[in-house]
């Protein structure tokens, strides 16, 4: 099964929108008995892999270029941060390794998988992300291929994705979030 979330920011779009969407993926992975697996090859995107995060345990990117501009929530961003953890952040990098509660934070963050991440661990892969595009659409790309999370509870590899897509083409700023899970555990 190909599990995606697809959410479309706009300048006039609120919080509550994306956290509304954001608390369905995780309560989906939460309550998720068993491992969600695509069927076919792969429900990851190809691509979006030209840059490497280096094996590590909760470490980040320098700001790292979209490509485009966002808006996100009423602050244009040109640049973000790659964590390791399994999210993206604006305006600083997030080296915290638990979940906290996304409704209180003042960080800018996107998350697909809000988790300890543990790529040093033997047999992970590292973070990949860079440039590519969507439907003739500019994106930006963070790939978590098959990575560890830090002493997991069974062992596995989760694989999952996150996509920024420009969308300037309906209004300036508007971009896509696309979450792409090929299996998490």
């Amino acid at each position: 099964m190909k599990t995606a979330l697809r959410a479309s920011l706009k300048a006039t779009d609120s919080r509550w929108t994306v956290w509304v969407a954001l608390v369905v993926v995780v309560l989906t992975l939460t309550w998720s008995v068993s491992s969600v697996r695509a069927i076919g090859p792969n429900a990851v995107r190809t691509g979006f892999d030209a840059n490497t995060l280096a094996a590590n345990d909760d470490l980040s990117t320098g700001p790292v270029s979209l490509g485009f501009t966002a808006n996100f929530f009423g602050t244009n961003q040109t640049s973000l941060y790659v964590n390791n953890n399994g999210n993206v952040t604006f305006g600083s990098s997030l080296s915290t390794y638990s979940a906290f509660d996304l409704g209180n934070t003042t960080k800018a963050i996107i998350a697909p998988f809000f988790g300890d991440v543990d790529t040093a661990e033997s047999g992970s892969a590292v973070v990949t992300y860079g440039s590519g595009s969507v439907d003739g659409n500019a994106a930006f790309g963070v790939n978590w291929p098959g990575v560890e999370c830090y002493r997991p509870p069974a062992p596995g590899l989760n694989h999952f994705q996150l996509l920024l897509i420009d969308r300037s083409d309906v209004a300036s700023g508007d971009f896509d979030i696309e979450f792409n899970y090929d299996q998490v555990l």
